[in-house]
């Protein structure tokens, strides 16, 4: 027995020296990482930079050959994004909700055209924004493993340790950038959620003003920023990630009201389009609402049949109608171009509708996301269709309707929509086929869809786990029909397996 005694006290001892050298291992990464830490990506800066100065360049000529006394000169168009956090595709009563009352929203699709299969490049809210502002899969900028953390939060350190990076690399393009060259005046109001650390702030990618909070309403502190500066500093006190993010905790706030965001942000919105009048400008408002903790405005709490959920989304209403207002009271509505989408699907206590899935899915209710489309006299009213795009699509279609050629070091995933949208259900969709990325371990695609069907490398149930194929338009992701339409599946399969050897091959898409 002495020589199990003396094992056991050998293996101890080894168990304590491999403890050790991992606690060692961790303690040399974390002082790496405070010290010598360099974010991911910036290799193709020059290039971004030498296209930036290229658009500059344009721009500035266009104003030369505009000050000619015999030139016309038409005046670009304006563009708002309105973006929401976590609104579900059946949150809005013109796409079906019976508790929720949506009006001013339900107004804008009456006057321009309501998209049925719009989808968001993620089902989580950081790699879908980097989608939508650069026109790319998010695995192309290094946000494809999840969201971003605030600074004071351990996770953020810990991402860095994973390799995973915690900011939006400086060498991707943005939207506001290009369109900042291109002479606009670009503002953002709300959350940023692309980093927070120095060089990887809204106005180190493009925007002249920003007013608004870095991360989600559930991470801690949650301090206003006025560009580069906290305003408003959160004195809240700090509480588990899960108990921030349960809707019917009564939280004690000190320094910033939640109750209070929606109507900051309308307030600002309005003030930045009021004083951009005279000039083409670009708003990107992104609340942060409807996502979890839910505070309603205390003008209107308790009113919605939805609950305090179906408050805050009426909150959001009333925003859109006053900053619609506003466009239409500045004689702008005929040449301001409004979207109003989402950055995800429906969280808890948000509605899918009748998709399959929810937030962090890639079924259709984790993607699939309302986009309304408002531009009188350019998108005709009362348009409806179900040709399928995605918010990598703003990127070329905003940069197209300025008159800006896409940069052309790197792929660019979007497509142009801007036939869809004004001539809707006349326009095919810009796309052939659409790929779903999921939250962890994103650089590969496991899901993809054409015009009719769309086919999963997995179920991901347990015990059945296969690929399914379904039919996007008759079916919600229920049915498996891979035995009954066998060269669709086999084609779909193909497209996918094509693009997830390219993407790990040359994941950030450089030429």
């Amino acid at each position: 027995m002495r020589w199990i005694r003396r094992l056991a006290t050998a293996m101890g001892g080894l168990i304590l020296i491999v403890i050790a050298a991992a606690v060692l291992g961790l303690s040399v990464r974390w002082l790496q990482i405070q010290l010598f830490y360099q974010p991911l990506g910036g290799e193709r800066t020059e290039e971004k930079l030498d296209y930036l100065d290229q658009v500059l360049e344009s721009a500035q000529q266009s104003v030369r050959e505009a000050s000619s006394p015999a030139a016309e000169f038409e005046r670009p168009p304006n563009f708002v994004i309105v973006l929401f956090d976590d609104l579900g595709w059946g949150d809005l009563s013109s796409y079906g909700n019976q508790m929720i009352r949506t009006p001013r929203i339900d107004q804008a699709a009456a006057e321009g055209v309501r998209m049925t299969d719009f989808y968001s490049a993620s089902p989580v809210c950081t790699p879908s924004r980097a989608a939508l502002l650069t026109g790319r899969y998010p695995v192309r900028s290094h946000t494809h493993n999840h969201v971003f953390f605030g600074e004071s939060s351990p996770i953020a350190t810990v991402r860095r340790m994973l390799g995973q990076g915690n900011e939006l690399p400086v060498d991707e393009i943005l939207i506001p950038e290009v369109l900042a060259a291109a002479g606009y005046a670009t503002g953002m109001i709300g959350k940023w959620h692309l980093g927070g650390i120095p060089g990887h702030l809204p106005n180190d990618f493009g925007f002249e003003s920003y007013y608004g909070v870095l991360t989600s309403n559930d991470m801690q502190p949650l301090h206003i920023y006025r560009d580069r500066e906290v305003e408003v500093r959160d004195e809240t006190e700090r509480l588990t990630l899960g108990a921030f993010r349960d809707e019917d905790v009564d939280i004690e706030m000190r320094g910033v009201d939640q109750r209070t965001l929606t109507r900051r942000y309308t307030d600002e919105a309005i003030g930045f389009i009021e004083d951009n009048r005279d000039r083409p400008f670009f708003l990107y408002l992104a609340h942060s609402f409807p996502h979890v903790p839910h505070f309603a405005d205390p003008e209107h709490a308790g009113e919605s049949e939805g609950g305090i959920y179906g408050d805050v989304v009426e909150d959001l209403d009333r925003s859109t109608g006053a900053l619609l207002d506003a466009i239409d009271r500045l004689g702008l509505a005929e040449n301001t171009l409004v979207l109003i989408t989402s950055d995800n699907g429906a969280d808890y206590n948000g509605s899918p509708g009748f998709l399959r899935g929810r937030k962090g899915d890639v079924q259709e209710g984790g993607q699939k996301v309302p986009m309304i489309a408002r531009w009188p006299g350019h998108i005709p009213a009362g348009g409806v269709t179900g040709k399928m795009a995605m918010n990598i699509d703003l990127f070329p279609t905003l940069l197209g309707l300025a008159g800006v050629g896409l940069p052309t070091d790197r792929d660019i995933d979007g497509r142009d929509m801007g036939a869809l949208l004004t001539t809707a259900e006349g326009a095919s969709s810009p796309h052939t086929e659409l790929f779903y990325f999921p939250v962890l371990s994103g650089s590969r695609p496991v899901a993809i869809r054409n015009e009719h069907y769309k086919y999963h490398v997995s179920t991901g149930d347990t015990g059945r786990d296969k690929p399914i194929l379904v039919d996007v338009h008759r079916d919600q992701e229920n049915h498996n029909l891979i035995r009954r339409a066998p060269e669709q599946g086999a084609a779909l399969a193909k497209s996918l397996a094509s693009f997830a050897a390219e993407l790990e091959e040359n994941p950030r898409g450089w030429r």
